[in-house]
């Protein structure tokens, strides 16, 4: 009885957590947020799932969040029990239907948020819909509407829905091809902030803009791509206030832009966005997408008083003298983008306008030049000098209000060289130099850097950094640099010049192994990257680290996060907070993961999941989060050893359910027996094509034995294919992307150690690859044959493949050599017949 009674107690509390979690999906978050300097209560529904209004929240909330649901119709009274509501946001569902009352009691509603659903401005917005929130200042029902069939039809909005919102003051909506807004949106009186996304626009004329307001400030038309836009010269007049102008990605052509600019001469604007108004899908005679800038083309733009100008991504592969940098008042000019074109920035003939256009820019905070590729004929990289006292060729001084300097992906080479000079008593705090390759060189005649940026061989960059002031440098992203060399070559020195950095990206570098204090020279480090290496645990040397407050981890070879990193992660949350990103490695769920699992999913750091892909102990795919909530199912067997424990300590009363956990647990490991035996034999049916069937790994001078005893027997008595990196291997690739990708297609990996194996840091990268296809299941087996070594001897490191390889020691004795060659033929073939044909 007594069996009975504690075996239906676990079942109920099994049940009731199952309900609560069940619950929570479902439910809302209610908290207070300061929006506009005031604290609101704000309830939370986004992206849970929802289908309807949920109706039992509170009564006096001022913010509803129901975007990322499943919502498709809102209804009359939908809100009616929330008439305090100030802001509602509905964006990114499926709504298509609006009820004349679904806004009917929010007659305290200022903002509505309607993007990215399905309504149809010509079919479910009804003449009453707006009635009751007529007091509204912000509306947005952008990317609505369906692509139209018919692209020269002129499209009537219909104003007599809109016009009851006179107070709006931001509206954004859709965009079609022939637009007519009639005179219902000039009673919108208020309005300062008209934007128009989904754009199908084709032609633009005089009288398109009419209707608006007089006042209106800020004009965003982004993105309409799908045919080139025809434009009037005057599309601009009803806007004489306008201060900025945004037609990002708009296909006009950057002439006709520009020339739409002439009612704004000798006016001030803050933003002019001509980023990306040429391209080539609309190159004609007329209009060709290869622009060269002339004094006719700016006439307007330079009477301007601008502070941030855009001109990117048009085709712009030259400019005039008197055109491009002319501006009457460069002291207005903050920032300017000029990226993603195709011509040189500075030449001989432009130096005169270039210096002009700096040394009266001194408000100038950013210029952007980067992605322009002139030619591909390098005679120097981008480099920084601190000494250089004579400049051979021309040179231009930066303005010192200079904060930003984008000069990445740059490739040309100037006649002669053009030297940038960085003057003293600068600003450049911002430097980006990644994948650049030019003679424009930089001369620092002192420097105050505090981001650097750079790719490339790792020298360059350690070049430049051993020359930047510690105490200035905050932040260094250094990205495909082949830092494993970099490494191997300097130790815990790599890192040594960087004591004042506080965030440092690493990521992209093939990274597999950390000297033991690589990371010390840093201890104000606070934001690390170390995504998309080669890493198959996170370095227990960041314990030292107690300013740590993200760290990036993804997409490497984790298949756990050991205790002490798990225990110093919950430290750093309880201290100042911590993000920890994990997704895209290759995790185990076992037995000997469990505390990993429960702590994915009960810890408060900030992870950027709890449901991250893992491998079950069957080979299945699973999640975390699936598998947390299937602990009993799926671990019966790791639940009763924790139970036996338990039990241990109160023998004289859990018997009984020790016995019952027990049962359970075999009756499970049964079930999982039968299941192994099934995918097996699937995996048999649908076994992959390998390239080699051995990835042969060795070190020292034992190459004689490999090629005159090993090879011949494997290859031309066992019909198998090896691969060997001296005689595989194809110079030129990059050495550890072709060993990973060589183990990746092979289906057995041999290690042979020697008394050398130990110094051999590319045998330790193939070991820590071994391991990672081993529990990806890519590999079959892995192989250990000790030769001349005492086991005693293996390297400690092997010890992390201890459950998946298998030991071959090769005996001094020659009599006992024939057994151990069947033994090893035994583990690479599987008992099958030689001279088989191999899939290459």
């Amino acid at each position: 009885m007594m069996r009975i009674s504690i075996y239906l107690a676990i079942v109920y509390i099994l049940t009731i957590n199952e309900c609560i979690k069940i619950f929570h999906l479902s439910d809302c978050d209610i908290k207070y947020v300061i929006k506009k300097t005031q604290e609101v209560k704000l309830a939370d529904c986004e992206n849970r799932g929802l289908n309807f209004i949920p109706q039992n929240l509170p009564g006096d909330i001022n913010v509803l969040d129901l975007s990322s649901n499943q919502l498709t119709a809102i209804y009359n009274n939908s809100f009616f029990n929330y008439k305090y509501l100030q802001e509602l946001i509905l964006g990114n569902n499926q709504i298509e239907y609006l009820s004349s009352g679904s806004f009917k009691g929010l007659y305290n509603l200022d903002t509505l948020d309607m993007s990215h659903n399905m309504l149809d401005l010509s079919k479910t917005y009804s003449a009453e819909i707006f009635v009751p929130i007529k007091n509204l200042t912000n509306l947005d029902i952008r990317s609505n509407m369906p692509q139209p069939i018919d692209f020269e039809k002129e499209f009537i909005y219909p104003d007599h829905v809109f016009g009851v919102l006179s107070e709006l003051s931001f509206l954004g909506i859709d965009m079609m091809p022939v637009p007519q807004f009639e005179s219902g949106f000039s009673q919108m009186t208020n309005l300062h902030e008209l934007h128009f996304q989904s754009c199908y626009l084709v032609s633009l004329s005089n009288t398109t803009f009419q209707a608006f307001s007089y006042f209106v400030q800020e004009l965003s038309l982004i993105n309409c791509r799908l045919k080139a836009v025809r434009t009037d010269v005057d599309v601009l007049l009803p806007f004489p206030n306008l201060r900025i102008i945004d037609f990002h990605g708009t296909f006009m052509h950057l002439r006709r832009a520009l020339y739409l600019l002439h009612p704004y001469m000798y006016s001030n604007l803050t933003t002019i966005n001509f980023g990306h108004v040429s391209d080539a899908s609309i190159d004609s005679s007329e209009l060709p997408f290869v622009t060269t800038l002339t004094p006719d083309m700016m006439k307007y733009l330079k009477t301007i008083c601008v502070e941030n100008l855009d001109l990117s991504n048009n085709g712009i592969v030259d400019y005039e003298p008197g055109s491009l940098l002319n501006f009457d008042r460069p002291e207005c000019l903050q920032t300017i983008s000029l990226n993603r074109n195709r011509f040189v920035i500075v030449t001989t003939k432009t130096i005169s306008d270039f210096n002009s256009f700096c040394g009266k820019s001194v408000q100038l905070k950013s210029i952007d030049y980067s992605y322009n590729a002139v030619n591909y004929f390098i005679d120097n990289s981008v480099n920084s000098n601190l000494e250089k006292e004579r400049f051979h060729g021309s040179f231009v001084t930066l303005p010192k209000s200079l904060e930003k300097l984008d000069m990445s992906n740059t490739i040309l080479t100037t006649y002669p060289a053009i030297w940038f000079k960085v003057p003293l008593n600068n600003n450049l705090k911002y430097l980006d130099i990644s994948y650049s390759r030019t003679n424009m060189i930089l001369v620092f005649l002192e420097i105050r850097i505090e981001t650097f940026i750079s790719t490339g061989l790792y020298e360059t960059a350690w070049s430049e950094l051993i020359r930047f002031p510690e105490h200035h440098l905050k932040t260094v992203v250094w990205n495909e640099a082949y830092l494993n060399e970099g490494i191997e070559e300097k130790g815990n020195q790599l890192f040594g010049v960087l004591t004042s950095v506080e965030s440092l990206d690493i990521s992209r570098n093939n990274i597999w192994y950390f000297p033991n204090e690589l990371l010390k020279p840093m201890p104000n480090l606070s934001n690390l990257n170390l995504g998309k290496n080669l890493l198959p645990s996170i370095p227990e040397q960041l314990t030292d680290h107690t300013k740590i407050k993200v760290l990036d981890m993804r997409n490497n070879l984790l298949t756990t996060l050991s205790s002490v990193i798990r225990n110093w992660a919950d430290k750093m949350q309880e201290r100042h907070g911590m993000s920890l990103s994990l997704d895209g490695n290759a995790f185990m769920c076992n037995c000997d993961n469990l505390d990993l699992i429960r702590w994915i999913n009960t810890t408060k750091v900030n992870l950027d999941s709890r449901s991250y892909k893992c491998q079950l102990s069957n080979g299945t795919i699973s999640d975390t989060l699936t598998v947390y909530n299937s602990f009993s199912r799926l671990f019966a067997d790791c639940r009763s050893t924790m139970w036996l424990t338990f039990a241990s300590t109160f023998l004289s009363t859990c018997v009984t359910v020790f016995l019952l956990l027990v049962l359970y647990s075999k009756r499970w490991k049964i079930a999982f027996s039968i299941y192994g035996v099934f995918q097996r034999f699937i995996e048999k049916k649908v076994r992959k094509s390998y390239k080699y069937d051995v990835y042969m790994s060795y070190a020292g001078d034992i190459i004689i034995w490999i090629k005159d005893v090993l090879i011949p027997r494997v290859e031309a008595e066992w019909g198998l294919t090896m691969c060997i990196r001296d005689r595989d291997f194809i110079a030129g690739k990059s050495l550890l992307d072709t060993e990973a990708e060589s183990i990746k297609n092979s289906r057995y990996i041999i290690f042979l150690i020697t008394p050398e194996f130990k110094s051999s840091n590319d045998c330790l990268f193939e070991l820590d690859r071994a391991k990672y296809e081993k529990v990806t299941r890519n590999l079959d087996k892995i192989i250990v044959i000790t030769k001349d070594i005492r086991i005693t001897d293996i390297p400690p490191e092997f010890a992390f493949i201890c459950n998946y390889a298998y030991f071959v020691e090769w005996p001094s004795d020659q009599r006992d050599v024939d057994d151990t060659w069947r033994r090893l033929k035994m583990l690479i073939t599987d008992g099958a017949v030689a001279n088989r044909q191999i899939t290459l």
